[in-house]
């Protein structure tokens, strides 16, 4: 399944990328609005009284806190997502194969959001969750991964942007573990773990990344194997 058959247009041309975008845009669209349901609106006997609304909305706030986060994270997903395949010049059964398993991650976030905000308190509640933005950052790594292994990376894409990919990746990766840990000691604060996804990243690439225009900045060329999309040879120096 993961080394599919080539896929190829009527005039030989590899498949663009748009349907695939337009299937994931759809996606990450409707599980944004499934994680709304989990908020309902509450009940109370004195429908005059705002303390007791005040009151039966706050007991809510754990349902609150738990849509916040995975809005939060589904739309950072997202943005890098459409980073990846900005650098994609066509796509393979393969690639197609694991875009559905990140859609698939996606989909699981309304329940796993909701499971947070029903036991805010539950360490295993919070390793759901966890684990499932664990799967979406690795099928994530492995999409841009698959490009470059058969050879769908734009040819004016530089080296230093995949590796920076990959690096922004393992450390996204490395907060979600981190918020496990934090979760069997501290369940309540685990969920603000995931805020450091926004920080984390680029501290990484400060630290680790590689610079545009350095001496190894160049095109990443495709590494053979099965799936793998012949075209014609790549002329032209690497740009970003």
């Amino acid at each position: 399944m993961w080394s599919g058959p080539r896929l190829r247009d009527v005039d030989g041309s590899i498949p663009g990328v748009e349907r695939l975008l337009a299937l994931s845009d759809g996606v990450v669209a409707i599980a944004l609005t499934l994680l709304v349901l989990q908020l309902g609106v509450p009940h109370i006997t004195d429908h005059q009284s705002w303390r007791e609304l005040l009151r039966a909305l706050w007991d809510q706030s754990a349902l609150f806190t738990s849509y916040i986060v995975a809005f939060y994270v589904i739309a950072q997903f997202w943005l890098t997502h459409h980073r990846i395949f900005r650098m994609m010049r066509g796509h393979d059964e393969s690639l197609a194969w694991w875009n559905f398993g990140f859609l698939f991650t996606i989909t699981l976030f309304p329940f796993s959001a909701a499971l947070i905000g029903a036991y805010p308190g539950n360490a295993t509640a919070i390793d759901v969750f966890a684990i499932n933005l664990l799967l979406a950052s690795v099928a994530t790594t492995l999409i841009g991964e698959i490009g470059r292994r058969h050879g769908l990376i734009r040819d004016d894409v530089a080296t230093h942007v995949v590796r920076n990919g990959r690096i922004r990746g393992l450390a996204v990766e490395a907060v979600i573990v981190a918020s496990i840990v934090v979760s069997w000691y501290a369940p309540a604060k685990a969920a603000y773990v995931w805020f450091l996804i926004a920080v984390v990243p680029a501290l990484a690439l400060r630290w680790f990344g590689t610079p545009p225009g350095s001496e190894s900045d160049q095109r990443p060329g495709p590494e053979p194997g099965p799936g793998m999309v012949a075209d014609a040879p790549r002329p032209g120096p690497a740009v970003e």
